[in-house]
């Protein structure tokens, strides 16, 4: 009976050990944690060439524009994609067929 107690005893001490390592009640995310994400953004802003652009629009907008300056424009955008593009030349590359160089028959 003492060996069962004991065995008992030194079970229900290890999983109350291995339990209270599981999780910690008073996690706190570490400085790299709360400044996640904050590097990318700062690179984006720093790509902005005009940082205030919305304050003083260009003087040639798209919403000043007319109607017939809008098909003027979108036509000739798309005449730069309905120009053909030349194909290259196809090339084979035959590996291991024809002779190799070296002849079967002696003389």
């Amino acid at each position: 009976m003492k060996i069962k107690t004991l065995s008992s005893a030194l079970i229900l001490i290890t999983s109350a050990n291995l339990l209270s390592a599981c999780a910690d009640g008073r996690y706190q995310p570490r400085e790299l944690d709360t400044h996640f994400g904050q590097t990318v953004n700062n690179i984006k802003y720093a790509q902005i060439a005009d940082k205030e652009a919305a304050a003083h629009p260009p003087a040639n907008s798209p919403r000043k524009m007319d109607g017939y300056a809008g098909v003027g424009v979108m036509g000739s955008y798309r005449q730069g994609f309905s120009q053909t593009v030349e194909q290259p030349p196809s090339v084979s590359i035959n590996i291991g067929s024809g002779n190799s160089g070296s002849s079967s028959g002696g003389k």
